[in-house]
């Protein structure tokens, strides 16, 4: 085909928007593009095929421990040494949030691990069919946002890493931008590098992506340990009281600020509770997700230890306290100068630059693909999804968010007293409502009578407790935007939204399903078993369910011959 001839063809399909939609259409990216289950179906929502359950009890493992391994993470002692709690109740704290939430990711995990369906698909049958559209908005928005403000954070590090290479180059670059554009010429080029470097990885499937948190769980533990390691030689220890701000808090104040302490580590554990679906498919089997809590309980405790050692040590040494790594980075080459420091420093910031943009993958980038996927699911599969995320990065502009927005940050936080309900309910639907039991084809149903179609695609059961738990909290997001504007009742209510809200909706959405019994199966099944996890035997499936238009026949074998 000449140059000529692609040109016209392209004319032709931009020429109408009717062409243009059909031209984005998946089914052109090639014939394996389209589901098998009608118009709520495509590759990527479909039960993942064998060939993709490469995930291992290895892979699960580096990456719930190597998802610590980030910005916000590491300065989580920032805001909870403010409210007068000292470092080891703090570590205490995340011991106890690492503990809770892992429970609650491995129970989130299982369904996803025999099924093979990822969050777009498997909340579908707790939500309804329509009803999982608006969890699915929901979270992609707002991982949209994350990503662009964790790739800021990560060109933070590719800043101090050009610094070691370019010195006062680096430094002297005249800043081209007005004081209100929240970020210099300097801190912008470092920003749009790092973009450029993780780019890439938007292209890489998720089920071939777990290569990389294997390299991040071992890399980020020798970067970060490397620099306690010299923080504590260089300064001869470390001052921990010089970092608290308040008087330390004791009795009631204590209590009620170890629960606010409880809530904030919470906020940056919440992507991995409500993401775990979509990498827990790719596992052949459950067992092989046993790791993940086994790595969430060691590495968030250490995470959060070190990151107050190191600042601890730095204000010794510095006289300020630098909760962002970068700054303390920065700190130690305007004290170090030289050969030795600028290299130490640059494979430091280097290697936190790639465990920020690893995590940004599974937080962030995935889940929006997925979501995009499951809301639109004639035009975009995950990748695709993928890069329309890192292109938005840019369009939300995070330096602007990060510097003149930190009420706007305080309203992210919040973000569990709209997800852990939601957590709460697919656990509650899967293993005691459902009893482990899906029947995968009804998840691509919207027939009247398909088991998940419920009240018009919408099921009330679980939206009315997620609308009373949200209820029940949300009234604080205004004392943490605005302290002092709403009473202490309300305050410490919201300090104790994860515990409530995760425990009201769950026991609201078991009381919903034992007054108004759910459908187990499709009419002409009502006499199948409900015994726990029977369905897993067949992946979902009876003898008999019309497969569609089959894109991969070796699975179709395989299930055949577990039905028969």
């Amino acid at each position: 085909m000449t140059v000529r001839t692609r040109l016209a063809a392209a004319q032709r399909a931009l020429s109408s928007p009717q062409q243009l939609a059909k031209t984005l259409e998946i089914d052109h990216e090639g014939e394996n593009s389209t589901g098998r289950f009608g118009r709520w179906s495509n590759k990527d929502l479909d039960p993942s095929p064998p060939e993709q359950r490469i995930w291992t009890s290895w892979s699960f493992f580096a990456f719930q421990f190597s998802i610590a391994f980030s910005p916000t993470t590491y300065n989580v002692g920032a805001s909870l040494y403010a409210v007068g709690l000292n470092w080891w109740t703090i570590f205490v704290a995340s011991i106890v949030v690492s503990i809770l939430v892992a429970l609650l990711l491995f129970l989130n995990s299982r369904g996803a691990a025999w099924y093979h369906i990822g969050y777009p698909t498997i909340v579908r049958s707790s939500a309804g069919i329509y009803g999982s559209l608006i969890f699915l908005f929901l979270r992609g928005a707002v991982a949209i946002l994350y990503m662009a403000i964790q790739t800021f954070y990560a060109g933070k590090f590719m800043a101090v890493m050009l610094r070691c290479v370019f010195g006062h180059r680096w430094t002297d670059i005249p800043n081209r931008l007005p004081p209100n554009a929240g970020i210099t010429s300097s801190d912008l080029l470092a920003f749009a590098l790092l973009w450029l470097v993780q780019f890439p990885f938007a292209f890489v499937h998720p089920s071939k992506i777990n290569f990389v948190f294997k390299v991040k769980s071992i890399l980020a533990p020798i970067g970060l340990f490397a620099t306690l390691i010299w923080a504590l030689v260089s300064s001869g220890g470390a001052d921990f009281q010089g970092l608290s701000t308040t008087e330390s808090a004791s009795g009631a104040t204590l209590a009620w600020s170890f629960m606010r302490a409880i809530n904030t580590i919470v906020s940056n554990v919440i992507p991995p509770l409500v993401n775990i679906a979509d990498l827990a498919r790719y596992a052949s089997r459950p067992s092989q997700t046993l790791p993940l809590p086994i790595g969430l309980v060691i590495s968030k405790p250490l995470v959060t230890l070190l990151g107050m050692i190191i600042t601890a040590a730095g204000y010794k040494q510095f006289g300020e306290a630098y909760w962002n790594l970068w700054d303390f980075y920065a700190s130690v080459l305007d004290h170090y100068w030289g050969p030795e420091a600028r290299t130490l420093v640059f494979f430091g910031a280097g290697i936190q630059a790639f465990a920020t943009f690893a995590t940004n993958l599974s937080s962030n980038s995935i889940p929006v693909g997925c979501d995009l996927a499951g809301l639109f699911p004639k035009y975009f599969t995950i990748v695709r999804g993928q890069i329309l995320c890192f292109v938005l990065a840019w369009a939300c502009v995070p330096w602007k968010l990060t510097y003149s927005a930190s009420s706007f940050l305080t309203f992210l936080g919040s973000y569990l007293c709209f997800i852990c309900p939601i957590v709460a309910i697919m656990v509650v639907d899967y293993w005691i409502v459902r009893r482990g039991n899906i029947h995968v084809p009804s998840l691509y149903s919207t027939k009247s009578d398909s088991p998940y179609f419920y009240y018009h695609g919408f099921n009330l059961r679980a939206f009315g407790p997620w609308v009373i738990a949200i209820v029940l909290v949300i009234p604080g997001v205004a004392g943490a935007l605005n302290p002092g504007s709403i009473g202490v009742a309300a305050v410490r209510i919201y300090n104790m939204g994860f515990l409530l809200s995760t425990t009201v909706a769950g026991l609201l959405y078991y009381a919903a399903c034992t007054i108004w019994p759910i459908q187990f199966y499709p009419p002409g099944h009502e006499a199948k078993s409900t015994a726990w996890e029977v369905m897993r035997h067949n992946e979902g499936f009876f003898e008999g369910d019309a497969f569609g238009t089959p894109r991969n026949e070796t699975m179709d074998v395989e299930v055949n011959e577990k039905l028969t």
